[in-house]
């Protein structure tokens, strides 16, 4: 029987789309490889260009004190997905409500 369907994946070893079989997994050399770093890059921070960081902390600090608010870090301040996604059904399950009763009374 032949196969109808072929699945690929991105493999980050030779950098492009390969069928799956294919995909060569890196092996974890160092145990340090699990966890998130705290360093990174030499970044410039975007308030006080005079300013190179290495830290990730250190520069969500400097953020936090100048009273900027870091773009994708919504987590960190308490974002829970299940609970904005009920009260936009609520939300929008009022107004259907509304607006069916809005018809209701126009109708009659």
């Amino acid at each position: 029987m032949t196969q109808k369907y072929k699945l690929f994946q991105y493999c980050p070893v030779v950098d492009k789309v390969v069928p799956i079989e294919q995909v060569q997994r890196r092996v974890q050399s160092n145990a340090r490889d699990l966890f998130i770093q705290d360093e990174m890059e030499p970044t410039r921070n975007p308030l006080n260009p005079k300013e190179v960081y290495t830290s990730k902390s250190k520069l969500r600090a400097a953020y936090r004190a100048a009273g900027a608010v870091e773009v994708g870090d919504a987590y960190d301040r308490g974002y829970v997905p299940e609970k904005e996604t009920n009260h936009s059904t609520q939300k929008l399950v009022s107004q259907m409500k509304r607006a069916v009763i809005e018809r209701l009374n126009n109708g009659r």
